[in-house]
């Protein structure tokens, strides 16, 4: 097989090749980011179920008792005295808001990550526009307010748009090569 043939065979997901792999430092980062998301996804699944799954204010209960723990250690830590004052009791109930929240931002982070690692084709701008949506939503959050994290997620999500459409291009020049008779 020649190697156009093996580029084409590759690009269009049609299986493994003898190519030689991309090793650029923006394909290497792409794979970490990559790696970061499923992880991520993972835990953001893992977290949502158990939000779901937990007796009613369990969560919340523990949380406000490690919070209060750390207080008697140190009446200052102002990651205690967040949890204590903004953490308000109905966000951790099974079937509240950050239990939704999680189950859908993990599973679409999974889905996505899955889609991308299987160079299936439609994953790529479908990606984009999942993760623009999540660069919109964080935005606004932190307008609103929320926790300067958003922002930090936005930054590292713009970054992971670039990375995705750089491979996107790759993965549409090497489909582009003509088939080999």
């Amino acid at each position: 097989m020649s190697s156009l043939t093996v580029a084409r065979t590759e690009a269009t997901g049609g299986g493994h090749s003898d190519r030689v792999p991309d090793r650029s430092a923006a394909h290497a980062l792409y794979l970490i980011s990559l790696a970061a998301k499923g992880i991520l996804g993972l835990t953001q699944l893992g977290s949502g179920l158990l939000l779901m799954l937990a007796p009613s204010g369990w969560i919340t209960d523990l949380v406000h008792s490690l919070a209060k723990i750390e207080l008697v250690e140190d009446p200052g830590d102002p990651i205690a005295l967040w949890v204590m004052h903004a953490l308000p009791q109905s966000l951790l109930v099974p079937g509240g808001f950050y239990s939704i929240y999680l189950l859908i931002h993990g599973l679409l982070n999974l889905a996505l990550v899955l889609a991308l690692i299987a160079r299936l084709g439609w994953a790529f701008p479908v990606s984009i526009l999942v993760l623009f949506g999540f660069v919109a939503y964080q935005t606004v959050e932190f307008a609103l307010g929320a926790d300067p994290m958003m922002l930090v997620l936005s930054l590292i999500d713009l970054v992971v748009i670039a990375l995705v459409l750089r491979e996107w291009r790759q993965w549409r020049k090497a489909a582009a090569i003509p088939h080999a008779i």
